[in-house]
């Protein structure tokens, strides 16, 4: 064990970084959907959209499946968190608990992938240091979401794969082919970019006479097996209006996220041409290890950047799993920088962590800044709205009464036993004992509206203590996140019909 100390030191460091005050944010929008799928999964036995009183996102571009079976995202996660909140009930804690453990897996995992692929320690040492400490990782393994399980899945996808074409041997296909499986019913998007990219490795560079009818029977069985969900889901719905300037918009994004947030790309870049106009020579001396590995990586992650070029949304989540993957790659650029000097490269590592100046050219803290948020009470929206709400529902018995809400609807329905009115029809019949209004989501224009001058003659106005910022706190985007509570922003309204009697 001597020889692993580095995991060793990390894993309650990374423990630590990933549990500390994780219940303290409410959850968001898109975690909340997840818990209140959750609950309904623990009821009807599969992720329902419709409980016979609440509906979860109306406007779902998949639309639903028979008896509003939810087919927008796979189901895996919402078996996950069914699982914590039925065994833990429910809350902030308990939805986001089994997430945040797997990303702390998952780091355990990377070391034996980074030692398998490369076989050099020193390299699996930075690679899970780099993660350990990357807040972009940090941020979404803390969410109630897919993110952790896609990344513990391709890393167990990509280590077999690897046992696999260097061994040559059918047993390491089983558990591959069964986790490229289980990534479909995670998310169906990145199960298409990895297992394209499989087959194109294995084309490329490993395909023999040996291993190829094998090959080919593992793929039959994962297409057979994945089907199902892609003929359910709708999933054609997810692809874009294709054009050259949205692939275009999309390609740049995620060059750009890339840089900035996961691997310094234009830094190395330049160090790179620097050594080539050095040494008048493109070559790099890498071991058989290094080449092989970096086929793998490099198919993978060119791969999805091709695919994800043609999705209808560009979202930083999209590229967490190339964190994990990248931090291999640069795990075996900063080996040569450590056999040159030692000193030197704990020092790039620390200034790479603490500053992010490599990434951006600039100096944004993130790391340390994730320290404050994790260690320092945080107030959101979704807090102040369900914090009242909460109050007058100890005077309210069940299903009685509703809130009209336009965003943030998810998390009324997860914390709260209220009706909620999440249509975007605003007239007489829509005029509940209590409407949510939610300045970036609805606009301000509408206070003007014949709606809300009803409104403001027959409600009560609360101003509520809380900012009213688009989002609770989304992560991804390092860029909008937000590490400390929002001074600076309007507060939450609420109105609260006059005729309420408590």
């Amino acid at each position: 064990m001597k020889k692993h100390w580095i995991i060793i030191v990390l894993i309650p460091i990374a423990a630590i970084l990933l549990f500390l005050n994780l219940d303290n944010q409410f959850l968001w929008q898109d975690e909340a959907e997840t818990a209140a799928l959750a609950k309904n999964t623990i009821k009807y036995g599969y992720p329902k959209a419709y409980d016979g009183r609440n509906l979860i996102n109306p406007t779902i571009r998949t639309g639903y499946g028979k008896n509003f079976a939810w087919r927008y995202h796979p189901p895996v996660q919402f078996y996950i968190a069914a699982l914590s909140i039925k065994t833990l009930g429910a809350g902030t804690l308990r939805a986001r608990l089994p997430f945040a453990f797997i990303g702390l897996l998952n780091i355990i995992l990377l070391y034996i992938v980074a030692l398998r692929f490369t076989r050099n320690r020193i390299v699996s040492n930075i690679t899970v240091l780099l993660v350990t400490f990357s807040t972009s990782y940090l941020l979404l393994m803390r969410q109630c979401r897919y993110y952790a399980p896609m990344i513990f899945l391709v890393l167990f996808i990509l280590l077999f794969y690897s046992l696999f074409t260097e061994k040559k041997s059918s047993f390491y296909l089983f558990p591959m082919s069964l986790g490229l499986i289980t990534l479909v019913y995670t998310i169906h998007g990145i199960f298409i970019a990895v297992f394209t990219a499989l087959i194109l490795h294995y084309i490329v560079f490993c395909r023999d006479r040996e291993t190829s009818l094998k090959a080919v029977i593992a793929a039959i069985f994962v297409i057979i097996f994945a089907s199902p969900w892609f003929i359910f889901s709708n999933s054609g719905a997810h692809m874009a209006h294709i054009t050259f300037s949205r692939v275009f918009k999309n390609l740049e994004f995620q060059i750009r996220m890339i840089n900035k947030y996961i691997f310094p790309l234009f830094f190395f870049g330049v160090i790179y041409a620097l050594k080539i106009i050095k040494t008048r020579t493109w070559r790099i001396n890498l071991s058989l290890d290094e080449k092989t590995s970096l086929k793998i990586i490099g198919s993978v992650i060119l791969v999805s950047i091709a695919i994800l070029s043609f999705a209808e949304e560009r979202n930083f989540r999209y590229l967490v799993f190339f964190i994990p993957l990248l931090a291999i790659v640069e795990g075996m650029i900063l080996l040569r920088l450590f056999n040159f000097n030692k000193l030197l490269c704990a020092g790039f590592l620390a200034v790479s962590i603490l500053t992010g100046v490599f990434n951006m050219g600039r100096f944004d803290c993130y790391f340390p800044k994730y320290l404050y948020e994790i260690t320092h009470d945080y107030d959101g929206p979704i807090e102040g709205i369900i914090d009242f709400l909460w109050f007058r529902s100890r005077f309210r018995k069940e299903g009685d009464a509703t809130v009209k809400i336009s965003y943030g609807d998810a998390a009324v329905m997860y914390y709260t036993p209220f009706k909620v009115d999440n249509s975007k029809v605003y007239d007489d019949d829509h005029m509940p004992e209590w409407i949510v209004y939610r300045r970036y989501w609805d606009g301000e224009d509408i206070l003007n509206s014949k709606y809300y001058r009803k409104v403001q003659q027959n409600y009560k106005k609360h101003v509520l203590d809380y900012p009213d910022i688009p989002w609770e706190n989304r992560p991804g985007d390092l860029g909008y996140h937000k590490f400390a509570t929002e001074k600076d922003a309007p507060p939450v309204i609420i109105y609260e019909r006059k005729d309420i009697r408590y």
